[in-house]
């Protein structure tokens, strides 16, 4: 009988489990923290979320192996299933949802010494595989929504892939939450902005499957101090923008030019990128420039001379932003105005905007838009 029986399974290496003692009020707590719950998946409270952030947490996808040197008939590379668990030999299925590796071997060591071994053993986890990291980004940036992203990829990597920050973004404050199993929402704000201008190393953040990240807003009055012009040229803002030129055509009729150009560019920079024939060209001082204010809710108009731009007035070299309209006529101006109070849908947002600009430029627009 003992021929093909493992070792840690025959009569003589099975202790004979004596029946558990009834819980008292009194009866001291079988762990005391901060020792982890063998029959929970539950995390504990944390009081500094900067840690916990650094830690990975196993989820459905994941595939760990766990070793158990003295008695290998333990060991096994098991995925998480659907319901969160791993299948250990003999032991059986684990919930590891939610936990650490060193979380992991602290239950499995717990688990094997109070039902099988006479002591707990060495437990040795390992994260052989990991999940994708699907997750959600939020705010200023090019294309917020959700992402996959390979695993154990960087804050920055992430803020990239959705297109880069926006202009109105503020790097000072990067939030990223990540929920627990229990319900918990750890949350922690990454400043990316000062190690740039200091000319530091980004903070080294990963991101874990789970998390949202929103990229706050430059709030009104907390922009002096911030240098958009530097974060326009570095790797996490928006690339490039789109800025459109509305002129009139000779002798009559109007013309929408699209421009694609490095972000963080100017008035002046239009002016340079575009061919000699057009308009702007021209020594012309009825110029204005069409944004949607976001914080407004509506089209914000001002007056630009390029003459005083060329030379040298840096008031008049507007710092430009994506989806910005530049239009050469003030008559032209009026009549864009005066499309606007006509359409049954009131602009409110940027899509609206440029929709707009584009119908009547292409003589598409109607009082039904």
């Amino acid at each position: 009988m003992s021929i093909g029986t493992p070792p840690v399974l025959s009569q003589h290496g099975l202790p004979r489990l004596a029946p558990e003692p009834p819980i008292t009020p009194d009866a001291p707590p079988t762990f005391q923290p901060p020792d982890i719950p063998p029959r929970t998946i539950t995390p504990p409270v944390y009081q500094d979320d900067s840690k916990q952030f650094q830690l990975y947490r196993l989820d459905i996808g994941d595939v760990v192996s766990v070793s158990v040197p003295e008695f290998p008939e333990f060991s096994a590379s098991s995925p998480i299933d659907p319901e969160g668990n791993i299948q250990i030999p003999i032991l059986g299925r684990v919930a590891v949802k939610g936990l650490t590796l060193d979380e992991v071997e602290t239950k499995v060591r717990y688990e094997l010494g109070r039902r099988f071994l006479r002591t707990e053993p060495d437990v040795v986890a390992v994260l052989t595989s990991s999940r994708p990291v699907q997750l959600t980004i939020l705010g200023e940036v090019a294309k917020p929504g959700f992402y996959t992203v390979a695993p154990n990829s960087d804050l920055t990597v992430v803020i990239t892939g959705a297109g880069g920050s926006t202009p109105r973004a503020d790097l000072r404050s990067v939030i990223v939450r990540r929920p627990l199993v229990d319900g918990t929402v750890l949350e922690e704000k990454v400043d990316l902005y000062n190690p740039l201008i200091k000319g530091k190393s980004v903070p080294d953040f990963r991101v874990q499957g789970g998390d949202t990240i929103i990229i706050s807003r430059l709030e009104v009055g907390q922009d002096n101090d911030y240098d958009r012009y530097l974060i326009s040229r570095t790797s996490l803002n928006q690339p490039t923008m789109t800025v459109r030129v509305l002129v009139p055509l000779l002798p009559s009729g109007t013309a929408l030019r699209n421009v694609t150009l490095p972000s963080g560019s100017t008035f002046l920079d239009v002016i340079a990128s575009l061919p000699t024939t057009d308009r702007l060209r021209i020594n012309v001082t009825d110029v204005s420039l069409l944004r949607f204010d976001q914080e407004k809710r509506g089209v914000i108009t001002q007056s630009v001379n390029p003459e005083a731009a060329l030379r040298g007035d840096v008031s008049q070299n507007l710092p430009l932003e994506d989806q910005d309209v530049i239009i050469v006529s003030r008559t032209l101006l009026g009549k864009v105005f005066a499309a606007f109070n006509i359409i049954t849908q009131p602009i409110r947002d940027v899509r609206s905007f440029t929709n707009t600009i584009n119908d009547f430029a292409t003589g598409n627009f109607t009082r039904g838009n």
